[in-house]
């Protein structure tokens, strides 16, 4: 006999073998068992939670001779022929392929006459949504006032589409998706009657990712034991072509630094070991949904997403590294770039393109960019406060004792950098201003990377721009050969002359400060600075 996949080997026979939907079923055995048998049912619901299953199974009570609690007994005459698809009064249509007016007025013909064995004659139409406006009409009247043997079962994933008329003659029962627990319990069954292994974590795995869908969940199953007998983690992550969690856990961290080279190497990897960069976007999107949920409810994150509490306690941990604003910016670039993925045509780099966005949001100067960098810093206060209590407590006496002693005369103030004059008459300062202006609308990168530091002054034709305490990385996107040429002729234009430009470290100007800088400095103290015009000799 030819193989049968899982999820028909385990397709349920009967009510007491459905997995979740507990309402629904309690529902339908009261039905049977008292006799208050609609004509019309609707179940709706996602994939794979047990519509067409439940559709089948309440045919087969409505017409067993010898119901046992609503169930069907399974050895009379009607069970049996109806579980080897014998029986012709129980008719399954598909409509997505008989969604004609046509087929319905078919339909209407033969609902007419009597069942040959049981007691009715139940109607499946799988897939009710797919019908013609035309054909619902058709249906209208017959599924109203049908003949007293029929019975009405529609499934839809789409109830929405339903026109209210149709809603209004049926019972509706929605099917929740199924508890990742719950899935996993049946997975194990399936496993012990294949006669093959699996880990524990790896049938969690393969639950998770069904996403509340028995039949994927089984699919899947099937697949990992077509490769071998026993199924681990390894095995489902290979067949799904997802990423570990210790993967994206790195990957958060990445993100965390800003390592733009470690996540270009990362994605790289992956490409490498032929992952599809549509399902590790959305293995992001839930990593970041996770650390969201530890950031915003710690508690109740294990149970909300089927957790042990040492992962939860993982995902807590690594939260505490992110701000909120952070992880929902970064999670809507990764969900957005799922939907992107599916028309692009060079998948790796858009995937790389959102985890340089995600990596690189301190450029950004939007109002969210601003706060998010705010909250971090109010963070990182706070750590530091926090770690350098004592010391602060300690430190108490001694700053009240430097209080009470006499004040002390003031120090001088240092003289301020003396200004620069260019050739066109105006100081390095305003040079430096107007190149700002000019950059802002030609090279709108570098002057939002150039508003995050500060102008430190000039050498000659070199203007030296410092980053900002804790944001040394700017220096080198800054010192890269297209942005230094695009500021470097931006103050060409403001000075008249050939300018150079260089971004340093914070601190860095200071040391550079030579014996030429310092004579200048004499010349503008002893003959004033508006005398002096600085001048290159041409040779």
């Amino acid at each position: 006999m030819a193989y049968q996949a899982l999820y028909r080997q385990w397709r349920p026979t009967d009510f007491s073998s459905m997995v979740s939907q507990e309402a629904v079923i309690a529902t339908l055995r009261n039905q049977i068992t008292t006799g208050r048998i609609a004509h019309a049912y609707l179940f709706c619901g996602s994939r794979g939670t047990g519509k067409t299953s439940t559709a089948k199974i309440m045919a087969r009570a409505i017409n067993c001779l010898n119901p046992r609690d609503g169930d069907p007994c399974g050895e009379c005459e009607s069970c049996r022929r109806l579980l080897a698809d014998e029986s012709l009064d129980v008719m399954e249509i598909d409509a997505a392929s008989n969604n004609g007016v046509d087929e319905i007025r078919d339909l209407r013909e033969t609902v007419k006459y009597p069942p040959q064995q049981g007691r009715c004659k139940v109607y499946i139409i799988d897939e009710v949504h797919m019908l013609s406006a035309s054909a619902f009409n058709a249906l209208l009247k017959t599924l109203e006032e049908p003949p007293a043997h029929v019975v009405f079962i529609l499934a839809t994933t789409e109830p929405q589409k339903l026109p209210a008329t149709i809603l209004s003659r049926c019972q509706r029962f929605d099917f929740g998706r199924i508890p990742a627990g719950q899935i996993a319990g049946r997975l194990r069954q399936a496993v012990e009657g294949a006669n093959a292994t699996a880990t524990d974590g790896a049938l969690n795995m393969i639950a998770r990712a069904a996403e509340g869908g028995m039949r994927d969940a089984l699919s899947i199953l099937d697949m990992c034991l077509g490769y071998r007998s026993d199924v681990d983690e390894a095995l489902v992550r290979d067949v799904l072509g997802t990423s570990d969690r210790g993967f994206l856990f790195r990957f958060a961290d990445a993100l965390r630094d800003e390592d733009a080279a470690a996540l270009l190497g990362m994605i790289d990897e992956l490409m490498r070991t032929g992952r599809e960069p549509m399902v590790f976007a959305k293995d992001v999107s839930q990593h970041i949904r996770a650390l969201l949920m530890a950031k915003v409810c710690p508690g109740d994150m294990a149970a909300l997403l089927d957790l042990t509490q040492e992962d939860a306690d993982e995902y807590c941990r690594q939260a505490g590294d992110f701000t909120e604003t952070r992880l929902m910016k970064m999670m809507e670039l990764f969900m957005a770039v799922e939907t992107e993925l599916r028309y692009a045509s060079s998948p790796r780099i858009a995937v790389e393109s959102a985890a340089l966005k995600a990596c690189l949001r301190t450029a950004e100067t939007d109002a969210a960019a601003l706060n998010d960098r705010i909250a971090q810093l109010e963070k990182q206060v706070a750590d530091l406060t926090e770690k350098l209590k004592n010391g602060v407590v300690a430190a108490a006496p001694a700053r009240r004792a430097a209080k009470e002693e006499p004040a002390k005369a003031a120090p001088a103030p240092k003289p301020e950098r003396p200004a620069v004059l260019t050739p066109t008459g105006k100081t390095d300062t305003e040079a430096w201003k107007e190149a700002m202006g000019q950059l802002k609308k030609s090279n709108a990168g570098a002057f939002s990377m150039l508003t995050m530091g500060r102008y430190v002054g000039c050498e000659g034709d070199l203007y030296r721009w410092e980053a900002p305490m804790g944001m040394d990385f700017f220096v080198g996107s800054l010192n890269k050969e297209d942005k230094r040429s695009a500021i470097a002729e931006a103050l060409t234009i403001a000075t008249g002359v050939s300018c150079r430009f260089e971004a340093v470290m914070p601190g860095q100007a200071k040391k550079q400060d030579n014996s030429e800088d310092a004579f200048l400095k004499e010349l503008g103290a002893t003959f004033g600075q508006e005398n002096l015009l600085i001048q290159e000799d041409a040779k």
